[in-house]
């Protein structure tokens, strides 16, 4: 299934952010992506010279402090006014209960409709902070700073926000796209070598999606985070792959759909473990295998290559096995509740060979049962 080419992302260098410049067409929201290595302290000057009001709500991970006081520091000196919102870190910061209290903490600091939110960290943060900005006075402005490899392929791009509830991930939500993504490599440096692999599952997912030299590229790619260079140019290969898909398809009524390849199987897995023994990016690793299974029995995939993607997620420390104690009747009653379902279908993504998807699958439950199982083997 191909992408429209005609309204495409278009790049360029940023003589302000010394690095480049994705330009998202106006079909993906037409923000603009900078992307670069040491260009942190220039967020300030960049958000400053497009924001509408004067005051930002600066929402953090709480692990990120000093990445926080560096952003903080150049949009004061930038002239704008930060208040300062650290969440805690991990999945169950991602509550309606969250929300309230950003949006409460927004109201006592005096945010205006003109004002912003700037979100700071992995994907928790982008879309906690993401829906805060949706919904605080009916919607202002959102910028995305990500901080982990896996928000920047893929969470920070497209505009999708949302929290959780007890029955499922991400069940409450809006699409609300950015005024601004910005991105520094250099952040990646700090991060533990699980949470840049779990990001690099995400960039394995695209590689099968897209196929040609990037499936080449991330086959060949080196222990992570990788080359500079190297990587800001395989960060920018994802981001202007989901910009096209984002434009064609903004609130996934079609082909953004495809993006969820692997995510199927995957978020079943997490929601069956309660999104503690798995992060998101290993779950989607083994839901990869599943959807890359199913696709060799029911869509024509030479089955050489789900071993191709299995040897790529374990030279990345990437699971390739299931947990025996892991309840296949949870991961599969998860499955019927994931928000991809529309209570008779799965609505899977498969391939029939890398670069060509089919979306809307629905294999026998039978049969993706036993995929999942072929995982504990």
């Amino acid at each position: 299934m191909g992408v429209a080419a005609d309204d495409g992302p278009v790049e360029h260098v940023s003589a302000v952010a010394a690095g480049r410049v994705i330009e998202a067409p106006p079909s993906a929201g037409g923000y603009p992506v900078h992307l670069g290595a040491g260009i942190l302290s220039g967020i300030g000057d960049v958000w400053s010279g497009r924001a509408r009001g004067g005051r930002v709500l600066l929402v953090h991970d709480a692990a990120v402090v000093e990445i926080a006081g560096m952003v903080e520091a150049s949009m004061v000196d930038a002239g704008l006014h930060v208040v300062r919102a650290p969440v805690p870190s991990g999945e169950s910061s991602k509550s309606l209960a969250e929300v309230e209290r950003l949006c409460r903490l927004a109201a006592d600091a005096g945010l205006r409709r003109a004002d912003s939110v700037v979100a700071l960290g992995g994907g928790m943060i982008g879309d906690l902070a993401g829906f805060v900005a949706a919904s605080y006075q009916r919607g202002i402005d959102l910028v995305h700073v990500p901080t982990t490899l896996l928000a920047m392929v893929d969470s920070a791009i497209g505009g999708k926000t949302g929290v959780n509830l007890p029955e499922g991930k991400n069940y409450v939500g809006a699409i609300w796209q950015p005024k601004l993504v910005y991105m520094d490599v250099e952040v990646l440096d700090s991060l533990p070598e699980r949470e840049l692999a779990s990001g690099f599952a995400e960039v394995i997912k695209y590689a099968f999606l897209e196929g040609g030299d990037l499936l080449e590229l991330v086959e060949s790619w080196p222990v992570l985070p990788g080359p500079r260079e190297a990587l800001i140019d395989l960060v920018a290969r994802c981001v202007e792959h989901k910009l096209r898909v984002v434009a064609v398809d903004e609130r996934e009524s079609g082909l953004r759909a495809s993006l969820n390849l692997g995510h199927t199987a995957g978020h079943g897995i997490e929601a069956a473990t309660e999104y503690e023994r798995y992060a998101h990016g290993e779950a989607i690793s083994l839901g990869l295998l599943v959807a890359l299974r199913l696709s060799a029995d029911h869509a024509g995939l030479d089955e050489a290559h789900r071993d191709r993607a299995a040897t790529v997620l374990r030279r990345h420390g990437l699971p390739d096995k299931l947990h025996p104690e892991v309840d296949l009747d949870r991961v599969m009653d998860a499955l019927g509740r994931d928000k991809k379902s529309d209570g008779t279908a799965l609505n899977m993504v498969l391939i029939s060979a890398p670069g060509e998807v089919i979306l809307g699958a629905d294999p026998p439950r039978d049969e993706v049962r036993r995929a999942i199982s072929e995982l504990r083997r």
